[in-house]
């Protein structure tokens, strides 16, 4: 018989005050004669029990370890190794042969390393999955629902008691579970884990479903991404947009990476440059190659600027091939930053202000035309006028007859009135 007292003698402190580390000792039964608190607390033991350990390992596992364990009796020197598949959670299992000082046998020690299965298959798949928040059920290889966690039973609405050993078809909420079987079918076959994305409209909500296929069960996991979802809807959404916004503006973009090379470019881009140039614009080459003609002066006396992400705006006359004939364009660079404001590329763009220009030529001839005229009548007219006014002025009324007195009359109210429209129209055409 297996004295506990003189075990715990033998074992060492790290292993009997482990935090991390499942310790037992098994005697030739199989019965765990001792274990740390590590032990009970994982398998949920009190302390008075004390379970034969294969209790604690499926049927399938059963037949993998018991010949080993029975193998170590015979060969009291060698060290057995085994990872246990609990669950959710992995442990990795060395047995040996445990003595007294007298070489005595006293037990076969077990010691076995914990690891939350969540961790390496997070690992695996690169997607962060959590025991606690996310849907977790494991069902045997008849689909029969042995585990679920909380999570599970609020999302079935069932506690677990009510779930357990029931099909997992006959107890998912939702009619998609006949979709998915053929996906834990084809994981359960190929022994390969399984991530499918999918909306669930019993709740309203998106779940990325992990399906991760074990020797004797499967596990599975419904992580909640309804929030992802949205924001990466959103983001193709505007990215959508945006791309419908520079594919009919009427000017032409090209986004360069810091090196000046072509990464994305609009239809209008692509457009000016097989007209003037004759080539076909491609993500990847230097922008210097299609630099529109008569802009390679202006593009490299501003080049230092460009690079140093400062504004760079220019007008500038671009001609057609074998031709004379150009059209003026507005020609805009600008960086594109980082939210830490590094410069991490730069934007050209292109508008042909060419009609435009033509306008704007007219309005300042029309305007000269203006100055003109408010020349002609701020000066030409009104000097003779002012000589008019001056003159009526010097006329003496005493020596004019009644007549011509009345006459006089009019013709100083007239000069008045077309002194006064002269300065009206200036005034006008001023403001």
């Amino acid at each position: 018989m297996i004295h506990s007292k003189e075990i715990k003698e033998l074992l060492s402190i790290s292993h009997r005050e482990s935090s991390t580390l499942l310790v037992c000792v098994l005697d030739l039964e199989g019965e765990v004669a001792h274990c740390n608190p590590v032990f009970r607390k994982f398998f949920r033991l009190s302390e008075a029990q004390k379970p034969y350990f294969l209790e604690f390992f499926d049927e399938f596992q059963k037949t993998e370890i018991e010949p080993l364990i029975s193998d170590l009796i015979g060969k009291p020197n060698d060290i057995v190794r085994y990872t246990q598949s609990y669950f959710n959670s992995l442990v990795s299992w060395e047995f040996s042969f445990l003595k007294n000082s007298d070489g005595d046998f006293l037990g076969i020690l077990g010691i076995g390393t914990l690891k939350h299965e969540t961790e390496q298959l997070s690992n695996e798949i690169g997607i962060k999955v959590n025991i606690e928040t996310d849907i977790y059920i494991q069902v045997n290889n008849d689909w029969e629902v042995q585990f679920a966690n909380l999570e599970a039973e609020n999302f079935f609405e069932k506690c677990s008691d009510s779930l357990r050993d029931k099909k997992i078809w006959q107890v998912f909420p939702d009619p998609k579970i006949y979709e998915y079987a053929l996906h834990f079918k084809k994981a359960k076959e190929s022994g390969n884990i399984t991530v499918i994305d999918d909306f669930i409209s019993e709740n309203g909500k998106w779940y990325q479903i992990i399906i991760c296929p074990r020797s004797s069960c499967i596990d599975i996991y419904f992580k909640d991404v309804s929030e992802v979802q949205l924001i990466q809807s959103g983001s193709r959404r505007l990215d959508s947009t945006l791309e419908t916004i520079l594919h009919n503006s009427d000017q032409g973009y090209v986004l360069m990476s810091q090196d000046l090379r072509i990464m994305r470019f609009n239809e209008m881009a692509s457009k000016q440059v097989q007209v003037y140039l004759g080539k076909a614009l491609k993500e990847g080459d230097k922008f210097l190659h299609f630099l529109l003609p008569g802009m390679e002066g202006k593009f490299l006396a501003n080049l230092e600027d460009i690079i140093g992400g400062k504004n760079v705006s220019f007008e500038q006359s671009v001609k057609s091939i074998g031709t004379d004939e150009g059209r003026i364009y507005r020609h805009d660079f600008y960086p594109v930053t980082s939210p830490d404001k590094k410069i991490i590329g730069f934007v050209y763009s292109t508008k042909d202000i060419h009609d435009s220009h033509d306008v704007l030529t007219k309005l300042l001839n029309q305007n000269n035309v203006l100055k003109e005229i408010l020349y002609s009548q701020s000066v030409v007219l009104r000097s003779p006028l002012s000589s008019i006014l001056g003159l009526l002025e010097l006329l003496d009324k005493k020596q004019l007859d009644r007549e011509n007195q009345k006459y006089l009359s009019y013709l100083k109210v007239l000069a008045y009135d077309l002194d006064q429209i002269i300065r009206k129209n200036t005034k006008t055409i001023n403001e």
